[in-house]
């Protein structure tokens, strides 16, 4: 798919007549290169769909910069007019498609400062300025977004078929990028019951050829039996597609020329989000904390902001996103969250909770000591009472004898 765009782009590019011919000349030496570097680079025998991706954005970004420039002819550019465009994209005057400054405009200095503009012998100047004055051009301490899970759910029920909510489901539970996700096939899932509870699971398999080049392949178990449910839905009515599909990089044509057979979803990216947008229109969802529109990458933070808190570890979350083991994003989520500063205030509490139970063990034993001393307080009185009824009838007897001693012998003296 990313080749057919990025040669129909780079046709139209090379052949725009309102493009300055000169920095045409430069563009074409430009993306010979990168296309020769990107296949030795990653040891291919011929341009993969991943590069043919990295080749139609390099596309983008040098109509934009051209733009900028005005089409003026780049070898000519003073270091005054890079030195401009480079304050025009700090200060916010040159803004993005919504209004807003570029919140990642390291990807235009590293054209300007890499082999992009050593074409024309330029790159040395921006390279100067950005060293100079320290110019980052990326926000290193973005605002974490996410959904919970209530609320996910929720847009779930607002999607239409049963592939919308797997692949909802799929981005939710595993967590990896949309074009991975899309590019899913039947072999890549091993269904499997989880050792310890019986219960029904999927391994999905992330392999190399299909994830970002920052991103570790890996495969990761399913968590959530939706799913699951979901995903024997979708395999089981696994077939080929026999829609038709048109745009300005694709003519007519099915789409089971687009699609193996064995694909899971069969449809691009630019469905997926419009799916999406509505789900989540339907459903009233938005970002927290900031209340922005809901994407396909917040669930990505999403399932990792729902596992931290559920007690998963920042190693265990940051290995299934599949970051490198020095990566330190997964912190931003728990710096968000509040996790690292709970801690200290969790071991006040278990702290606290420990000398409770001490003092509670120590309570236990006391009643018991006074229990027994009841019980043997009530054992002697018992005892005692026992001892006065028999002191008590043994008294009477005696008495009784002494009373009938004395009448016999005041029945004798009257006899006498």
């Amino acid at each position: 798919m990313f080749k057919d765009r990025y040669l129909i782009s780079k046709e139209k590019l090379l052949n725009d007549e309102e493009f300055n011919s000169n920095n045409r000349e430069i563009i074409k030496k430009f993306l010979e290169f990168e296309e020769y570097k990107l296949k030795r680079k990653e040891g291919l025998t011929e341009v993969d769909e991943r590069s043919y991706k990295t080749l139609t954005h390099y596309i983008t970004r040098i109509k934009t910069l051209n733009k900028w420039f005005e089409n003026k002819d780049w070898s000519k550019l003073t270091e005054k007019e890079i030195k401009k465009l480079i304050d025009d994209l700090e200060d916010g005057i040159i803004k993005n498609k919504y209004g807003k400054r570029y919140e990642d405009r390291s990807v235009y200095y590293q054209m300007l400062q890499g082999k992009f503009f050593s074409l024309v012998k330029k790159s040395h100047i921006a390279k100067q300025i950005i060293e100079d004055f320290s110019i980052r051009g990326r926000d290193f301490n973005k605002q974490v977004k996410f959904i919970e899970e209530e609320q996910f759910r929720k847009i779930v029920d607002c999607a239409l078929t049963q592939e919308h909510r797997c692949l909802l489901w799929l981005a939710f539970d595993i967590g990896e990028n949309l074009g991975t996700l899309l590019a899913l096939t039947q072999n890549e899932l091993k269904k499997q019951a989880d050792p310890d509870t019986n219960e029904p699971e999927y391994l999905v398999i992330l392999s190399k050829d299909k994830l970002k080049r920052s991103r570790t392949p890996r495969s990761e178990l399913t968590n959530y039996k939706e799913t699951v449910q979901y995903l024997d839905i979708v395999l089981k009515n696994l077939k080929p597609s026999t829609k038709k599909t048109s745009n300005k990089f694709v003519k007519c044509r099915k789409l089971s020329d687009i699609h193996s057979d064995d694909k899971l979803f069969k449809f691009g990216m630019k469905a997926a989000d419009t799916f999406l947008k509505r789900a989540v229109k339907q459903a009233g969802v938005r970002c927290l904390p900031g209340g922005e529109q809901v994407t396909f990458k917040d669930l990505r933070s999403s399932m990792c902001c729902d596992l931290l808190k559920k007690g998963w570890s920042l190693e265990e979350c940051s290995a299934r996103l599949g970051h490198s083991p020095g990566s330190h994003v997964i912190k931003r989520y728990a710096n968000y969250l509040s996790l690292d500063r709970r801690k200290p205030k969790a071991k006040v509490y278990q702290s606290n909770l420990k000398k409770m139970e001490i003092e509670l063990e120590k309570q236990k034993d006391l009643n018991k000591l006074q229990q027994i001393r009841s019980e043997n307080l009530k054992n002697e009185q018992d005892r005692m009472k026992v001892e006065f009824k028999q002191l008590m009838s043994s008294s009477k007897i005696e008495l009784l004898k002494m009373l009938k001693d004395v009448k016999m012998m005041e029945e004798v003296q009257i006899n006498v």
